[in-house]
């Protein structure tokens, strides 16, 4: 039985500061009841990192230069994951919806079956390993953070399709995925993963996905805040930002 109804919106592969961006606005849109709740599923132009809220990065701006890799930091917490062989989407819902969980780490396992019954439509069999991952064959193949903010759940998810090509930072504290190819011996299409997650989340969820697009709205809300906030390299390594700030949005 389909108990709500939710937007699913797929939006091409960009950099990291894009993704973090329409990430924020959807978040902010939703919170205002301007958008419905949404599933986004996306990837990523090439090889990059995103950072967790708390993390420290004050001292490793040099570093993350040297290494020509792009790094943001996301609104969500947890460790850095490096980006470019995965397939992400991101959850943003009222925390008044019943749909989902208020407690924490029944959040993580709620939404995480929607990622598990998507691995599984895929031939994968995959289990919710707390409080944050998904694996399978006992390795960790998915990862996610959240960030509350707003009266609304941003819950941002990755899946490591294939190698991320992206070498070793050591000081970087990160989480380590391994790929689906290396497990099954294949190439895992991406087209066909999207497809099997949004397909998973309806299933394991019970949520109607409704096909749609980034509005026009939230796409100016994002140029806003890539240009104010995450294109800034003041954002990624300053200091961690204390919770609750309120961003500035745009009238419609």
């Amino acid at each position: 039985m389909l108990f709500a109804e939710w937007r699913l919106v797929t939006t091409v592969p960009t950099d990291a500061y894009v993704n973090m961006a329409i990430d924020e606005a959807t978040l902010v849109l939703v919170g205002e009841e301007r958008v419905p709740p949404t599933l986004r599923i996306y990837g990523w132009n090439g090889p990059c990192c995103t950072v967790g809220y708390l993390q420290d990065m004050s001292g490793l701006a040099r570093v993350m230069r040297d290494s020509k890799l792009s790094c943001v930091r996301r609104l969500s917490g947890g460790k850095a994951c490096f980006h470019g062989g995965d397939l992400s989407y991101t959850v943003a819902v009222s925390l008044l919806d019943t749909l989902i969980p208020n407690h924490v780490m029944a959040s993580y396992e709620r939404i995480s079956a929607g990622v598990i019954e998507g691995l599984r439509l895929l031939g994968v069999d995959a289990s919710y390993a707390s409080p944050a991952e998904v694996q399978a064959d006992g390795r960790i193949v998915a990862t996610a953070a959240q960030a509350r903010r707003q009266g609304v759940l941003l819950h941002q998810g990755t899946i490591a399709l294939g190698p991320s090509d992206v070498p070793a930072i050591p000081v970087l504290p990160c989480c380590t995925l391994t790929p689906l190819s290396e497990l099954v011996g294949e190439a895992i299409d991406v087209d066909a993963a999207a497809e099997a997650l949004s397909m998973g989340f309806r299933r394991a969820l019970g949520v109607d996905l409704g096909h749609s697009v980034l509005f026009a709205k939230e796409k100016r809300l994002a140029r806003q805040l890539l240009r104010d906030r995450y294109s800034q390299p003041e954002w990624t390594f300053g200091r961690p930002r204390a919770a609750g700030f309120r961003p500035r949005t745009e009238q419609p």
